[in-house]
């Protein structure tokens, strides 16, 4: 069952600050707002294969599969992938990253998502490829896991943890001695950035207020307290950002019909207003991969 729709005055209620604290039914809640619709909404705007919510890398792509695959691809040589290992995708969305991941790598996947219909829609697209992977229903805070993980993934997720610190102390927990805990995600410039204008204010909204954008020394800093060495920091050039806007934008557009008829037409346009508001806000951002490891002694 779908979570009830949060009223639009609570939604617009401190949407102009970040760092919102909320219980992890609150936290689902809030989420849904953005992810509890028909998966053909998002798997049209998105495009490729592999329907990848997030900056992909465009460097001789020519098109969504290649961009979202050259995104992935470079994941995977973060995290060390081979056969036999074992990874958790937190945030996995429609399961496309995580079953690229493991057919291509041979790897055994779970991925972790709060939205029953991403769920349901990842369980159907992991049967299609027969690939080594599960999707769970489970807010970050409450998965446990009898067994250790060789590598952990977020890209562009862990934007909307209030609790940070927590998380990363989660991760180093289900990691194996040696793993690696890698987390794609822009970062402020400066931190007086989180005082958000009204366009931003309405990107944060879209997503149900849960927006925590961070420096990325703040994040450095996090990772390092949580018993993390990070190993590497690479800055991705938001030229990438902006084409992959301008993908989802022409996807919409070319789509328009069936997208409506999907969501609506008000959801339809709010949806295109806040493409275009995050091509300018994001120029106030870097756009990079933390790659960390937990320490083997």
């Amino acid at each position: 069952m779908s979570p009830k729709p949060i009223a639009k005055d609570a939604l617009e209620q401190g949407s102009e600050h970040l760092y919102h604290a909320y219980t992890a039914d609150e936290d689902r809640e809030r989420t849904n707002v953005h992810y509890e619709v028909p998966p053909e909404f998002f798997t049209l705007i998105t495009g490729g294969e592999w329907n990848v919510y997030s900056c992909n890398l465009w460097d001789g792509a020519e098109d969504d599969t290649q961009s979202q695959e050259m995104k992935l691809d470079m994941m995977a040589r973060f995290m060390e992938l081979e056969s036999g290992k074992r990874i958790l995708d937190v945030g996995c969305g429609w399961a496309g990253p995580l079953v690229y991941l493991c057919q291509k790598y041979s790897v055994e996947g779970l991925g972790l998502t709060i939205s029953p219909t991403q769920k349901q829609y990842a369980e159907q697209r992991i049967a299609k490829y027969g690939v080594d992977a599960r999707v769970i229903d489970s807010h970050w805070q409450e998965f446990v896991s009898d067994e250790p993980f060789d590598a952990i993934y977020t890209d562009e997720v862990i934007v909307h943890f209030n609790d940070l610190g927590g998380f990363f102390k989660k991760c180093h927990s289900l990691l194996r001695p040696g793993g690696k805990m890698v987390n794609k995600e822009l970062h402020l410039f400066n931190p007086r950035l989180a005082q958000l204008p009204r366009g931003a204010a309405f990107v944060n909204e879209i997503y149900g207020v849960t927006g925590n954008y961070r420096t990325l020394a703040e994040e450095l800093k996090l990772a390092n307290d949580a018993g993390f060495d990070v190993e590497r920091v690479q800055h991705l050039e938001h030229d990438n950002y902006e084409r992959t806007l301008d993908h989802w934008q022409s996807n919409q557009y070319a789509n328009r019909e069936r997208l409506i008829a999907a969501v609506g037409e008000e959801h339809y346009k709010n949806f295109r207003m806040y493409l275009r508001i995050a091509r300018q806000v994001t120029r106030n951002m870097s756009l990079d991969v933390v790659v960390s490891r937990k320490f083997a002694a």
